[in-house]
């Protein structure tokens, strides 16, 4: 008895049929697992509920992996140095690609220039630029985020001296 998969109507999940008796259903995002074991090898029902459950487990078991990994304290000062240097180099090839540009411009009979092994039509060559540009914005809004100063807001007045303002009806 070979178990066939057919789909669901209006739904993400196959049934399982043995003999033409509904015996039980499986997610579509899992099927190629067992379709292919079918197609290939006779597996019995358990044998595809346990594949399933593998994959379930395995699934699970990579996103708590993932959620668990360690993750190194962040300094302040390699994420600056980080940042600039993303936008440094984001900068530098943007400003290349500028230059592919004006040789373009002066070059009219030129279709494209080879630079940095590429080869550059002035579509592309525009297309990239604005990426860089964008990515280079990006990574300044980054660098500001980490530059701006870590100060709690003060207070107009001490903790004390504000209650004591707060009982005479000056502060709100």
């Amino acid at each position: 008895m070979v178990p066939e998969l057919a789909p669901v109507p209006h739904s993400t999940s196959l049934t399982i049929r043995v003999a033409g008796r509904v015996v039980g259903t499986i997610e579509a995002a899992h099927a190629h697992l067992i379709q292919g074991a079918v197609l290939h090898s006779p597996m019995t029902v358990d044998e595809l509920e346990l594949m399933d459950d593998h994959a379930h487990t395995s699934g699970r078991a990579k996103a708590l992996e993932r959620a668990a990994a360690y993750q190194p304290p962040y300094s302040t000062v390699e994420m600056v140095q980080r940042w600039r240097e993303r936008a440094q180099r984001h900068r530098s090839t943007a400003q290349n690609l500028c230059g592919v540009l004006r040789w373009l411009r002066n070059n009219p009979e030129a279709p494209a220039v080879r630079f940095d092994g590429c080869d550059w039509s002035e579509h592309a060559a525009r297309k990239e630029l604005a990426h860089q540009r964008h990515k280079h914005s990006r990574c300044c809004g980054q660098l500001g985020l980490w530059l701006r100063p870590k100060v709690a807001p003060a207070l107009s007045l001490p903790p004390a001296a504000n209650d004591a303002a707060q009982v005479a009806g000056k502060v709100a």
